[in-house]
């Protein structure tokens, strides 16, 4: 009896797992209502799609439908209607100063939808735009090659800019924009690879509808000692991690990757105007921001100079005075403790250092 007892014991237990199991799935669909939440109540506009913005969400369950049901006529919003279930959408605003007058504006922004309604109380200060950039001189060298300004609207609306003029041995990496209330950074560099060893000194115009500004920037520019053995070149140390070499010499010309035999990445950019190429090895194709520096090759333009004054274009003959004969020829590469120089025709045409536990290069 008792054996019979714990055989239907365990065929009903069974049983009760296997329906547990074979639910429906929409026993798991949340059947409350839609409820619709916004992020704010009051917004104090700047006029940008960019900053403007109002989260709408479904707080309850379903599918979530709303709509515009009122705004002020000067603003544009990125949607009337939309539909949300269990994510976010975005409503991006963005004013239309043309028709706006100078001073201070109200209005309100009204959703609709089958959970509730929501009003948002706008208002936007307008004043003409001013044009600031508060840096009236740039003084760079080849050790300070990359920096960038701030362009601000000093007063109200939509500051609208662009370079006039520059000179060719600068190059910027954003020459117009618009500016709302938030500054717009400016990254430039000096474009060393056309220049002649020397002093200049050149003015950059920017015009826009908030005023002009010119901004005089002087440069100096010679050979000078900044490869080191083991150490560094191009003013970037090994182990600098690639965050840190942006900061120093900018935006990268190229930047790709290789993964050999399906391990790690290794990581190259390059500055062609500086003659210059990097490379970091990390676990991540795309987090590489962190990744340490560990290849360094230098060739034409880049003239920086070791401390024996050896640099692209030295004779091998120079080299051998200066250091000695090499630890040993591949090739073309003469390598010497630290630093490995390529040598063709009896000159050197390429300079590598690199972190001995790798391979690459």
């Amino acid at each position: 009896m008792k054996r019979g007892l714990l055989i239907f014991t365990l065929v009903f237990m069974i049983v009760l797992q296997l329906a547990s199991c074979n639910k429906s799935p929409s026993s798991s669909i949340d059947n409350r209502p839609p409820q619709l939440s916004v992020d704010k109540t009051e917004m104090n506009l700047s006029g940008s799609s960019r900053y403007d913005q109002i989260l709408i969400v479904n707080a309850g369950g379903g599918q979530l439908k709303w709509s515009i049901a009122e705004k002020p006529s000067w603003l544009n919003v990125s949607n009337m209607v939309g539909w949300v279930t269990q994510d976010t959408f975005v409503l991006k605003l963005q004013t239309n100063f043309a028709v706006l007058e100078y001073g201070t504006h109200t209005g309100v922004l009204r959703i609709d939808s089958n959970g509730g309604n929501a009003e948002i109380q706008l208002r936007l200060v307008y004043k003409a735009p001013v044009l600031g950039i508060d840096v009236p001189i740039v003084n760079m060298d080849r050790r300070f090659t990359y920096t960038q300004l701030e362009i601000r609207n000093a007063g109200g609306g939509e500051l609208v800019w662009k370079i006039d003029r520059a000179p060719e041995w600068l190059k910027f990496e954003v020459t117009s924009g618009s500016v709302f209330d938030r500054p717009e950074k400016v990254p430039f560099r000096a474009r060393l690879r056309m220049l002649k060893y020397g002093q200049y000194q050149d003015e950059v115009k920017f015009v826009s509808n908030g005023g002009e500004h010119l901004l005089k920037v002087f440069l100096t520019y010679e050979r000078e000692v900044e490869v080191y053995p083991g150490v560094g070149a191009a003013n970037v140390d090994l182990g600098d991690t690639y965050t840190m070499v942006q900061n120093k010499l900018g935006k990268p010309d190229r930047n790709w990757y290789e993964r050999p035999e399906k391990t790690v990445f290794i990581h190259h950019f390059t500055y062609d105007d500086l003659g210059v190429h990097f490379s970091v090895t990390t676990n991540s194709m795309i987090l590489y921001g962190s990744g340490k520096v560990n290849y360094i090759e230098v060739d034409a333009p880049y003239d920086g100079l070791t401390p024996e004054m050896i640099g692209i274009g030295s004779a091998s003959g120079e080299l051998v005075q200066k250091y000695g004969r090499p630890l040993q020829k591949n090739g073309d590469a003469w390598i010497y403790p630290g630093i490995t120089y390529i040598v063709q025709s009896g000159r050197i045409v390429k300079m590598i250092l690199k972190d001995e536990s790798i391979t690459n290069g």
